[in-house]
């Protein structure tokens, strides 16, 4: 089922795009000139090669167009919309992509006490605003995933933040590091098992990771906690005086 794509349209000939559609529909084609009109009027479009058309630029490429499920072309859609990305559900919360629009309740977020005493606090508040566009222009679209919002489905609360990257810090192909964080006024109710559980899940299952790492402060013993309740066993020290933690989940 999708939310906001309503329908596929292939436009192959230039000639044959239209000036504008309505809301809801994604332009499939096999022509550079068709997808650069596309992107100078900024309708939502998706390339795809077949036999004899190759070497296509653009951002969401297919090469069996026939076979891409509804759920796949919706993200296109929502991708070319700037709309975020519905993640995963668990028990108690939904998790999604970050959006511009949620700039004020991150900041909220990290603002609560205690939610920067063993992280580091975000940047100020123009800088931090570049800084997420750009995670949302290249590191949500070249991989994918990321740092995801974590809301609570009941109340639609801003209650956490928690995610996958491939950092420097990761030494081995197929391996990334689980980052998370819980508002400290939904602490001690089991929120970051359960939400990290899930993610460590679609790291395996969606996304094709071998192994994760994860680190933290010393003194944060209930991070710990949670990530020995997850699996991962210690590493080592550091240089930065941070525990280092791996989990092989392939």
């Amino acid at each position: 089922m999708t939310t906001y794509l309503k329908s596929t349209i292939k436009v192959n000939k230039l000639e044959d795009l239209q000036p504008d559609y309505p809301q809801g529909v994604l332009v499939l084609s096999d022509s550079q000139a068709v997808l650069d009109e596309c992107y100078a009027k900024g309708i939502p479009v998706a390339g795809y090669e077949q036999e004899g058309v190759t070497g296509l630029k653009c951002d969401q490429l297919l090469l069996d167009v026939d076979e891409v499920e509804d759920e796949d072309f919706e993200n296109i859609y929502r991708r070319c919309k700037g709309i975020p990305w519905d993640i995963a559900t668990t028990e108690r919360t939904y998790i999604r992509e970050f959006s511009m629009d949620d700039l004020d309740d991150l900041v909220a977020l990290y603002d609560k006490p205690g939610m920067t005493d063993y992280m580091e606090p975000l940047f100020d508040y123009e800088e931090e605003k570049i800084y997420e566009k750009n995670y949302i222009e290249y590191i949500y679209k070249l991989y994918g995933f990321g740092m995801w919002l974590i809301y609570d489905k009941i109340t639609d609360e801003l209650i956490g933040r928690a995610g996958i990257e491939v950092r420097e810090t990761c030494e081995e192909d197929g391996q990334a590091e689980l980052g998370f964080c819980i508002a400290s006024d939904h602490w001690k109710q089991g929120l970051a098992y359960e939400v990290c559980s899930k993610i460590v899940q679609l790291a395996r299952d969606e996304y094709g990771m071998k192994s994760l790492i994860a680190r933290c402060d010393p003194e944060n013993k209930a991070s710990i906690r949670l990530l020995e309740k997850l699996g991962f066993n210690f590493q080592y020290f550091q240089e930065d005086g941070d525990r280092r933690y791996f989990m092989e989940i392939c």
